[in-house]
């Protein structure tokens, strides 16, 4: 569902990998969390460090997609399992919080 506001966001947060390589996808934004601060949540996540994230791959560990798309702005970042900490666990699991999926 869109959201026409200027500061309207779209966050998707999908999770691939583990011991049987199962994907799993989470969907919010806006229009589903309107009373969520969405801007602040993204905007204290490291983007532009995170796009290019070191190789630390762990065997059977998950890796982490997370796209935050505004009327503005996107963002994109893969990370791995060990890096999901701070800003980007926070905006992880409000996402899963209130994912409309």
């Amino acid at each position: 569902m869109a959201d026409s506001r200027p500061d309207s966001w779209a966050i998707t947060v999908v999770r691939t990998g583990g011991f049987a390589g199962l994907r799993r996808e989470w969907r919010t934004g806006t229009a589903d969390a309107p009373d969520v601060d969405w801007a602040a949540l993204i905007g204290a996540c490291p983007w532009k460090t995170a796009a290019k994230p070191a190789d630390s791959r762990v065997r059977d560990g998950f890796v982490w997609r997370l796209e935050a798309s505004g009327r503005v702005r996107a963002y994109r970042a893969t990370l791995p399992d060990g890096q999901l900490t701070g800003a980007w666990r926070s905006l992880v699991d409000e996402v899963r919080r209130t994912s409309r999926d």
